[in-house]
């Protein structure tokens, strides 16, 4: 990828976000059908009805994917082509050719497309997606690239078969070994289909493929803690850069994010937030709302360009022992 291509993407990127005012209405205007059909609440009642079919749609930067509406994640790339700005807009800065990304919770695969697109046919981004439904679609879209492997497994403290909660592929960016992350009301007329899923540790995954791992994007539905137990030896080791969801919905046996934090701190591990984009160093809250934050090797300053694509010495840091 070129330096001007990452420009262009990233104009583009900021040109979408910006949905309120003239810039919306314009992009409302340019593009009226992908913007308001089907409608919002049509897609609602199809989701909670259990409806879903895959089609295909255009990202931010030009690439074809397939997603799956009604559900909420190919919602948002249906009618803007990207999901979450500020991740979004921190990868196309970070992420740079040749690199190896670990997609820990892949879904149908926005953020791997987006990582490969960014490390080139160079790098190699691995995707972590345990359910069949969800695991059509994101093997769809990674046929497009090559650099681009799915493992079809959780992602856990170690190997194990887990029963997983499958709530149809409308809700699928909830499934889960835990209760869905949604609001009570929600929650109870949401469906919840057990299955048995494998389960792999990272530290095993990296170990037995050879991998020098730069960043790992975390999205586990409340089984975050599991994720961090496992891959203790590529956190005190290698020092990859994370993104890691948050969010304190009082899902039951998930630890508090804080919890999560402060493993990470001790790991040796720095937190950063994102603001439109921009990495900040970022102070631990006792409970936090929906967000990814970022951690680093403590000495590893992400606001600064140099220090993009490169690790800084990483002193180990056992991570502290859970019961897994």
């Amino acid at each position: 990828m070129t330096t001007p291509d990452r420009t262009v993407w990233r104009t583009e990127l900021d040109r979408r976000s910006r949905t309120a005012g003239i810039g919306g209405l314009a992009h409302r205007l340019r593009h009226p059908v992908r913007t308001s059909y089907p409608s919002t609440r049509t897609l609602r009642a199809r989701r909670h009805r259990g409806e879903g079919r895959p089609s295909t749609t255009r990202t931010f930067w030009g690439q074809e994917m397939t997603i799956a509406l009604p559900e909420e994640v190919s919602i948002s790339l249906h009618r803007r082509g990207y999901v979450d700005y500020d991740l979004t807009a921190f990868l196309l800065s970070h992420l740079r050719p040749g690199m190896t990304v670990l997609d820990v919770g892949a879904h149908i695969g926005y953020y791997t497309m987006l990582s490969a697109a960014l490390v080139g046919p160079g790098g190699t981004v691995v995707a972590f997606e345990p359910t069949p439904s969800t695991l059509t679609v994101l093997r769809a879209n990674a046929a497009r690239l090559p650099q681009i492997s799915v493992v079809p497994s959780a992602v856990w403290s170690r190997r194990d078969e887990l029963v997983f909660y499958d709530r149809g592929l409308g809700y699928s960016a909830y499934n889960s070994a835990f209760e869905a992350r949604l609001p009570d009301v929600v929650r109870r007329r949401v469906p919840s289909e057990p299955i048995p899923v494998d389960a792999v540790s990272l530290d095993d995954h990296v170990a037995a493929a050879g991998l020098a791992v730069d960043f790992v994007k975390i999205d586990a539905e409340s089984a975050e803690a599991h994720v961090l137990a496992g891959m203790r030896d590529l956190l005190a080791g290698r020092g990859p850069v994370l993104s890691l969801e948050v969010g304190d919905l009082d899902v039951a046996d998930a630890p508090a994010s804080r919890e999560l934090v402060d493993t990470l701190l001790g790991a040796g591990y720095a937190p950063w937030e994102l603001r439109r984009g921009a990495p900040v160093p970022h102070a631990p809250q006792d409970r936090y709302a929906y967000q990814n934050l970022l951690f680093a090797p403590v000495g590893r300053d992400l606001a600064s360009p140099a220090t993009r694509g490169s690790h800084a010495a990483h002193p180990p840091h056992p991570l502290p022992t859970k019961e897994a």
